[in-house]
Formats: structure tokens, sequence, C-alpha cells
């Protein structure tokens, strides 16, 4: 039993001294370590130092395949700065690089050294691929003794003021870099969610291991019936690289984004570096329609989309080392959440002048007839900052120039900012609209005028129109509130009414609706309508002017058309009846027709289609 315990004795002993000897006396060496990269991402490679006695110095001349890497920051290691070298020397030759090091270099010389010891860094550098492969390559970065530099420098320590190279027992083990194919680049658009009554931003996110990003396109679309796409801005990470070109457009169904992020001297090679989900742009976009709890919410996809968006038509690419690369593309989802909003007894109305009196909104209207229609509000309960209108309409051209609150209670009142937009064409994409705003204190001194809380309604706007001259006979048009219209701009106005500073919109609108009947026809001079022109019509006109005698259609009673009922309309219709007098003017006194001359008199003979 003891022989036993002293052979197991003795031989860990015998392990302690060979463990022991190894180290304080290992042979001098330098190491390359291996690396690896995926693309053209960047790798730092360290020299590491196997040292029996202190160095006060050392030169290292390393190689590589120039065609396959580059090489960049050449530093010291840990243990040469732990050393507080004085002269470090760095230099990059076709090739290879060359760094030289001498830890005291400079008075007073106080003796200082890198300490013995293994796996010492004494130098760093970074290595960068120069192409894309498509497979595992290898490539070899060596010590290289009388290559580089003139004249000709070899890998060597400096120990105790003698020189050790390969010559005299200095190891040097080479390193390998690995070149990976990249994994394939990728942009997606992050799913986000907003309110319906407010805005949202989805993130465009870069995922690039090719290398780092000298420059991008981005096209992405989305249902313009659902959303409208408010802005671009530039991300995070395509700001912090200093962006200097960059030329966004916005359409109404989708966005383009160009950006080149070094495009003017110095040409200092600012870049995006490689990374995942980089932030490269940001896309906002508003609701085109308010969803009311309980309503559920509503799903609209933005996608990445090539040949599709800008002109010429562009793809979605990002620029590597010169070179466009089509990344894979993944879209997102926006969610459009439903809101609580506050019901309100405002009212909006759209009717005649005279609509508070009784209470007509519509009416009758003939082709190329000018009609007028008004805007009223009501709240019994609240005075109303300010007003927005949305409106839309069909069968009628609005009339620029002619919406006016003259004559309102907004112009009693003093109303600081009217302003409108009429849109009439019909092939824009979103119909005819007009868009206004009306807020009754906007400038000094701020005298918070406002509209009157009011149980009957108040007018606060009119504007003239003519009725479309194809409007089809018998057809009936209307003129409604609608949200979500944008004039001849691309913001979705809603309809509302500022109380409090807090925009309502939760409220009841009652619009308008008119019946296309045809152009009123007459017989010129034919004043008791009774289609024939006499004696009778003579007297009719003096009765009309005398006696107040109602007839159908003044516009016939005005025999001579100067636009004016008087007697001298019935002395000119003596005088062609029995003095061989004019014609009564267009349209005559044989056949019906329309009057050729524009003026106040009205003609509301019954009317009907055929």
């Amino acid at each position: 039993m003891n022989r036993s315990l002293k052979r197991l004795r003795s031989a860990l002993l015998a392990v302690l001294f060979t463990v022991i000897g190894t180290h304080a006396f290992a042979q001098n060496s330098l190491t390359i370590t291996d690396g690896q990269s995926a693309g053209l991402a960047s790798e730092t490679l360290s020299v590491l130092m196997d040292a029996d006695d202190s160095v006060e110095g050392f030169v290292l001349a390393i190689t590589f395949d120039s065609a396959l890497l580059s090489v960049s920051d050449i530093v010291a290691g840990s243990a040469t700065l732990a050393a507080s070298a004085e002269l470090i020397v760095p230099e990059t030759l076709p090739g290879g690089f060359t760094l030289g090091v001498v830890v005291d270099a400079t008075a007073p010389f106080d003796g200082q050294e890198i300490s013995a010891g293994t796996d010492l860094q004494i130098a760093a550098f970074t290595l960068t691929p120069q192409t894309i492969v498509t497979t595992d390559t290898q490539s070899a970065v060596e010590f290289s003794d009388g290559v580089l530099n003139n004249p000709p420098l070899s890998n060597l320590l400096v120990q105790n003021g003698q020189s050790i190279d390969a010559s005299n027992g200095l190891g040097l083990n080479n390193g390998t870099m690995t070149l990976l194919p990249p994994p394939p680049d990728s942009m997606r658009i992050e799913s986000t969610e907003f309110d319906s009554d407010s805005s949202g931003a989805a993130r465009v996110l870069l995922s690039n291991s090719s290398g780092a990003v000298q420059g991008f396109v981005l096209a992405v679309a989305h249902d313009s019936a659902v959303v409208t796409l408010q802005g671009i801005t530039l991300g995070d990470e395509t700001l912090a690289a200093g962006a200097e070109l960059v030329v966004s457009e916005v359409y109404s169904s989708g966005g383009t984004l160009g950006v080149v992020l070094d495009f003017e001297s110095p040409f200092e090679g600012q870049s995006i570096p490689t990374g995942d989900d980089n932030h490269i742009a940001s896309f906002t976009y508003s609701s085109n329609s308010v969803i009311e709890n309980p309503d559920p919410s509503v799903f609209t996809s933005v996608d990445l989309v090539d040949n599709q968006l800008g002109s010429p038509l562009l793809d979605n690419v990002i620029v590597v080392s010169g070179l466009s690369i089509s990344p894979s593309l993944e879209g997102g989802t926006l969610e459009l959440l439903g809101i609580t909003i506050p019901v309100n007894d405002t009212a909006f109305y759209i009717g005649q002048r005279d609509f508070p009196e009784t209470g007509t909104s519509g009416g009758l209207g003939f082709p190329g007839q000018e009609i007028e229609f008004c805007f009223f509000y009501s709240d019994p309960n609240d005075n109303i900052q300010g007003v927005q209108m949305a409106v839309c309409y069909d069968d009628l051209i609005l009339i620029e120039g002619t919406f006016t609150i003259e004559g309102s209670i907004a112009d009693e009142l003093g109303a600081e900012f009217v302003n409108y937009q009429i849109d009439n064409d019909d092939n824009d994409g979103d119909g005819r609209e007009l868009v206004a705003g009306i807020l009754m204190d906007a400038l000094p001194p701020f005298e918070n005028q406002q509209l009157p809380s009011t149980v009957e309604p108040l007018m606060i706007a009119c504007v003239q129109a003519e009725v479309d001259s194809g409007a089809a006979c018998g057809d009936s048009f209307s003129i409604d509130f609608c949200d979500g219209i944008n004039g001849n701009g691309m913001v979705p106005i809603n309809n509302l009414v500022v109380i409090e500073y807090q925009s309502v919109q939760s409220f009841e609108r009652f619009g308008a609706t008119y019946e296309i009947i045809p152009v009123p026809a007459f017989q010129r001079g034919d004043c008791n309508t009774d289609t024939k022109v006499d004696l009778a019509d003579a007297a009719t006109v003096i009765a009309l002017q005398f006696q107040g005698y109602e007839v159908g259609c003044l516009d016939a009673c005005d025999a001579n058309d100067d636009s004016v009922i008087n007697l001298a309309d019935s002395v000119y219709l003596l005088n062609f009846l029995f003095k061989f007098g004019p014609t009564p003017p267009a349209p005559g006194p044989y056949t019906p027709g329309a009057d050729p001359t524009e003026d106040d008199l009205d003609c509301t003979l019954p009317a009907s289609c055929n």
C-alpha cells in the first residue's frame, strides 16, 4: 500500500515539474489567429506572442492575397499597450503590412519591456474581403521575411538587446482567413399599429451581411383606399451615417426613397455598417377613416415592390462596394385601431340660404343653371372655436372664388382664418370635393372669439355652383359631408368642430339633394302661359305690374328682353300684334325655348323629363 502511494506521489510531482518547466522555458514564437468573414464584413485578427524572456521590441511583416483581402486599423495589442510602448510604426504595403515597435524609445529610458509570457496580444489588424465568394474560401495570412518594405524586413523579437528571428529559433505560426458566402441581404417593413384618428410610422429595416451599404432605393406600396402616405423620413442608421443625397416621392398608392450616403466632396466614404435590422427609413401613414369602437381594427398591408412605383419604375436595391444588390423583400401590416369618440350634439347642414326659416335643403336644378347652397351649424350647448368641412358632390361644378362667409355668423363675429380648396376633377381618383376651414381666432390679440351655441341652424358660409351641362334629366345629385377627402392636396380632411381646443368629429351631418329638370322653356310674350301670344298677354303684363297678379314665368312677360318687367313690355306686345312692330326676341312668340339672356327673372313653369 505504501509503495503504491509513493509511486502516485512521484507521478504527480513529475507532471507538476513538467508543466512548470514548459511554462518557464517556452520557445519564442509568434502566431496569427484565424478569422472568418461572411460577405464583405470585416474581421479583426491578432498577433500573439510566446516569450521566454522580456521583450524590448519587435517587427512584424505579414502578407496576404490582396485580390481577396485588404488591411486596415493596424494597432498595438493589449500587451504592447500595457508596457506603454513609445514607438509604434505601422505601414500598409501592397499585399501586406509591417509593424515596428520599440517599447522604450525615448528619454529618460526607464527600461520598460513586455514581460515574458504566453498568448500575449502584441498587435491587431482588420481584414476586409474585397469580393463576395459563393463557396467557403480560405486565404493564408502569413509571416513573410525579406519581402515587405525597403529595405525588406523580417519578423523578429528583441530580447536583452539581441534580435531573435526564424534563423535562430523564433517560431512563426501563420493564420487563415476564411471567406464565407454572405447570407442573403434582406429588407423588411416592421408591422405597426396606431389609432385610426392619428398616424403611425412603419420602419424599414435592413439586414446587410454582404458589406457596408453606400446607398439604397426603396419603393413601398399601400392600399390607397385604406391609408394615405403622409411622409417619408430617414431611419436612425441612415441619419447616423450622414446621408448626403436624399430623394423621396409620395404617390397616391405608395412612396419611393433614394439615398446616397457619400455624394459630396471630400468623399469620406460614409456608409451603413453591416448588421441586422438596421433602421434605414420610416414611412408614416394615416387612416382614411375613423374606426369607432366597438368596430374591429382594420388591417392593411404595406409592401416593398419592384417595378411599380417611380418614373422610371424603381426596384428595391442596396449598393455595396459600388455594386447593386437586390435583397429579399418582406412586407408589413398596419393595424388601424378603433377609438372611442364622444357623441356631440353639434350638427352640420347643407341647404338654401333660407334653410333656417323654410327647412329647404335641396331643390330643382336644370343643366347649366347656377345655384347657391350654404352651410349651417347648430349646437345647443357649446361655443365653437373653428369648423372644418369636407364636402363631396356630383353633377356640379363649383365656381372658384365664390366660397364666402359674407352675411354669415362667422362674418359677423370676424372669423380670422378662412381657406378652402375646390376640386372639380372627376378623374383624379377621388371625385369632386370641397374642403374648407374656418378658425374664429387666429391672429393677435387673440380675443377668443367663438361661434355661439345655438338651437336654430346658423349660416357659416355659402358657395356658388353650376349644374353640369350634361346632367341627365330625371336624375338627382347630392351634396354631402364626406370624411377623409383631400381636395387638391394630400392630407385627408374630416368634418369636425373645435370645442375647448379639442377636435370633435362625432356628430350628425345633413346633406342636400337636387333633382335634374329640363332647361325651362317658354314663348317670349306668353305672359299668361297659355301657349299663345295675344292681347290677353298684354293685359297680364299690366295686371302683374299694377295689381300684383302672379305668373309662372317672368321671363315670358319680358317681351322686349331687357331683363325688366314694366309697362314697356305691354306696349311692345301691342306694337307686335297690331302695328307691325318687331317680333319678341328669342326664343320668340311661336316655339318654346330656353332664355339666351342671363338675368334675374325666373321661370318656374312645371317641367317633366321626356
